[in-house]
């Protein structure tokens, strides 16, 4: 967790005189919060990913943005970590106070002391709450290649889905 904020504070601090406005989001995985899985992750196992999206073409409905996320979880069979680079593309309403974005990443997962390299796409729901608070909602298909070669698994790909807060600055 302090690799995160620590990770988020400095990619932040360059823009925060400019009027960027900066958005950073911190979720939880839902399943591994509330029922566990299959893996015997009990429920309450942390799971969290943060993202600092960052506008670098701005229309008037919408917005394309860069981001780097980390998301760490605290495994039975050890931390899982992922940090990853990408690109998303927002539309600020989609009905009302909900907006919606389409994000993609690549970045590397660190399990037992091993990198592997893993592709990220992403949906996400937000209700806006005022200027600088949006609650959120993510579904995520990441490819994970720890799973087949640690666990000999047959699942390349993997979805998540997450819960969180979204702040505007």
């Amino acid at each position: 967790m302090k690799k995160i904020v620590l990770i988020c504070c400095c990619i932040t601090s360059t823009f925060f005189g400019n009027p960027q406005n900066i958005e950073i989001s911190f979720q939880q995985d839902a399943r591994l919060l509330l029922v566990g899985d299959t893996k015997k992750n009990d429920p309450l196992t942390l799971n969290l990913l943060a993202k600092v999206e960052i506008p670098i073409l701005r229309f008037k409905k919408d917005h394309i943005s860069i981001y780097p996320s980390v998301e760490y979880a605290n495994l039975v069979g050890g931390d899982f970590q992922r940090y990853s680079f990408g690109a998303a593309y927002t539309v600020k309403k989609i009905y009302g106070k909900i907006g919606a974005t389409a994000f993609f990443d690549v970045g590397n997962i660190y399990r037992q002391k091993r990198s592997f390299f893993s592709l990220s796409a992403t949906g996400e729901l937000s209700y806006k709450l005022n200027d600088w608070l949006k609650i959120i909602g993510t579904q995520q298909l990441t490819q994970r290649n720890d799973l087949k070669i640690l666990y000999n698994s047959k699942k390349e790909f993997l979805i998540s889905g997450f819960f969180g807060l979204k702040f505007s600055f």
